[in-house]
């Protein structure tokens, strides 16, 4: 965001909120408070499920309360603890059916296949992500962190 941009916006807030709410809203010591509020807000804007050429997926996170990431390895069993580990057949039915992903995911989040590995290296997962102007594939490796960005998905 530009400086101006950004001026803008904090006008706006002011505006809307108020002198003492916009004040709490900026104060230092109220860092982490403003940070689950619009951590809240941003997963609250997220889909939590999508259909993609006839096939409805749930959207899921998989960090605990607290946690920020956790080595890929964690992710993956969390994943397959909740029926979430799709793998090739999947992935590619959503990279070719891409323009039915919802717009407002674009850029959020990455989706991971922890079931289709690359072949010859069972450490990098099959991943989908926004590049810019398309959604585009990548294989990750497991032994990196994962943040929430990343979601994966379980079939209805």
């Amino acid at each position: 965001m530009r400086n101006f941009e950004c001026f803008r916006a904090m006008a706006h807030l002011l505006e809307q909120l108020g002198d003492e709410r916009f004040a709490a809203l900026i104060n230092s010591a109220n860092t982490g408070k403003v940070k689950e509020l619009c951590d809240a807000l941003v997963k609250s804007g997220l889909h939590t499920e999508v259909t993609i050429e006839g096939r409805t997926y749930d959207i899921l996170g998989f960090l605990r309360e607290g946690e920020t990431s956790v080595v890929g390895h964690e992710m993956v069993t969390r994943a397959k603890g909740m029926s979430a580990h799709l793998g090739q057949d999947d992935g590619e039915h959503i990279l070719k059916y891409q323009d039915q992903i919802p717009a407002s995911l674009r850029g959020k989040v990455v989706f991971v296949f922890t079931d289709w590995r690359r072949p010859g290296s069972s450490e990098l997962v099959y991943c989908v992500y926004w590049n810019g102007d398309r959604w585009v594939r990548d294989w990750l490796l497991l032994d990196d962190r994962w943040h929430g960005h990343v979601r994966v998905l379980r079939r209805k």
